[in-house]
């Protein structure tokens, strides 16, 4: 390739003229367009690369560490390379949310709660912004933020967080695209992240099943190097229906079991009840404390418990500790 040279101060019409016919005689691989038919045909190639993932289609010399995802919308919504400005925004702005709330509820650094706003480092980590647009039926760039998440997200960092999260999101949008049993494949995708979660995915599949638009979606991160999704709208509007259909509901239960583990890191433990291994999420700092005094030792556990069913019949139950006690020692007391 040839190098870049410095573009010429615009109001110097002399110098932009010289730097105009330097150019033309640069050495190229292919001379530039010089009829709008050859530009419209330097333009579908570039088209294509773009869409395989080519680096040189984005100018990758510029953000080469930031994750990139690609997106191309067609269908009805999108006439001539122009797509309704309403349906865009609004897939835009829900595709921002989904992500926020998917990354939460993936997040292993934190308890999740599932009312209040996502916290602050969590929306920081996942910023997606606008880079630039290319002709497709309508297409555009997302680039993730600069990686000054891990000050944020000890042991996650920026794009560690963001690539599990659009990951999961294409790992839904996959099972939509299934020819049978596509709403049960969905819902064991989204279950466990939780009543949030399900709603933005759910908003992100309207919009797209209600006004007849496909997207397909690319993204290479450090983690990822190339992964391609396409939700059309037929497969969003039965991720809708899956979303839509699902029974979420609160409880309270006290769970008795052996306590044989957990994670400080990931912020849970672990009980055996009945052969059977239940996951409870606490807070990380408590950790420690409750393995040290009941590790191997029958324990009560009051817990909240998020639980979501098919209509199907299959059951997600998601557990948050409350409060723990050593069974023995309270019936002694008694």
């Amino acid at each position: 390739m040839t190098a870049k040279h410095h573009f010429p101060d615009i109001a110097d019409k002399a110098a932009l003229r010289a730097w105009m016919a330097a150019r033309r005689s640069e050495t190229l691989h292919k001379p530039p367009p010089r009829t709008l038919a050859e530009f419209r045909s330097t333009q579908l190639k570039k088209l294509a690369r773009t869409l395989r993932g080519d680096s040189d289609s984005l100018d990758a010399s510029q953000d080469r560490d930031r994750p990139v995802l690609k997106f191309a919308l067609n269908g009805k919504t999108v006439r001539n390379h122009h797509a309704e400005a309403s349906v865009l925004g609004d897939w835009l702005h829900t595709l921002q949310t989904a992500i926020q709330s998917v990354a939460y509820a993936l997040d292993d650094l934190r308890q999740r709660r599932e009312a209040g706003p996502v916290p602050g480092e969590i929306k920081r980590a996942t910023r997606l912004f606008s880079g630039p647009v290319f002709a497709s039926s309508y297409g555009m760039v997302l680039q993730g933020a600069p990686d000054l998440g891990q000050a944020e997200l000890p042991g996650s960092g920026t794009e560690a967080l963001l690539d599990k999260a659009i990951n999961r999101i294409f790992d839904v949008t996959d099972r939509a695209s299934k020819e049978s049993d596509a709403e049960e494949a969905v819902l064991e995708a989204v279950l466990p992240l939780g009543r949030r979660a399900i709603k933005q995915l759910s908003d992100l599949s309207h919009i797209l099943a209600s006004t007849g638009t496909d997207v397909t979606l690319t993204w290479e991160s450090k983690s990822t190097t190339h992964r391609t999704s396409t939700f059309t709208s037929a497969s969003a509007a039965r991720c809708r229906k899956a979303l839509q259909d699902a029974q979420i509901e609160d409880a309270s239960e006290r769970l008795i079991g052996l306590l044989v583990g957990g994670s400080k890191l990931r912020g849970f433990i672990e009980l055996e009840i009945e052969d059977k291994l239940i996951v409870v999420r606490t807070a990380k700092d408590d950790v420690t404390g409750i393995l040290a005094a009941h590790t191997e030792k029958e324990v009560e556990a009051d817990v909240h418990v998020l639980i979501a069913r098919s209509p199907g019949g299959r059951e997600h139950r998601s557990y948050v500790l409350i409060d723990l006690q050593d069974r023995r020692s309270d019936d002694a007391r008694s």
